[in-house]
């Protein structure tokens, strides 16, 4: 049970690997031009590895390996969604996400 706050830290390197794979896209609205799709790639991959160990952490392999799929789909349409808004907007909303997980998931760690 002490592990759970693994899964709260877990949300930051998928959200950043759902930015990483929108940001690639030649269809992307946040920046003039789009990142390299190959290291985009490579590196969205290695944040979801990542993530994924972080939910081992918590949850069984199984578990783990879906819930990461779920946050990854979840991260995926908030980030096209968000991207057609302001970007102001589409910042605030990212560090509002990686400050409360990491509140949430430093207070469950703690406590």
């Amino acid at each position: 049970m002490i592990f759970i706050y693994m899964s709260f830290l877990a949300i930051i390197p998928i959200w950043a690997a759902s930015l990483l794979l929108y940001l690639s896209s030649p269809k992307q609205r946040l920046m003039d031009k789009p990142l390299n799709k190959a290291v985009g790639y490579l590196i969205a991959l290695a944040l979801y590895v990542v993530a994924n160990a972080l939910f081992a952490h918590a949850f069984p392999l199984v578990s783990a390996l879906l819930a990461s799929l779920v946050v990854l789909m979840l991260g995926l349409v908030s980030v096209t969604i968000l991207s057609g808004k302001s970007i102001r907007l589409f910042m605030s909303v990212s560090i509002l996400l990686v400050v409360l997980c990491t509140t949430i998931g430093g207070t469950l760690y703690v406590a």
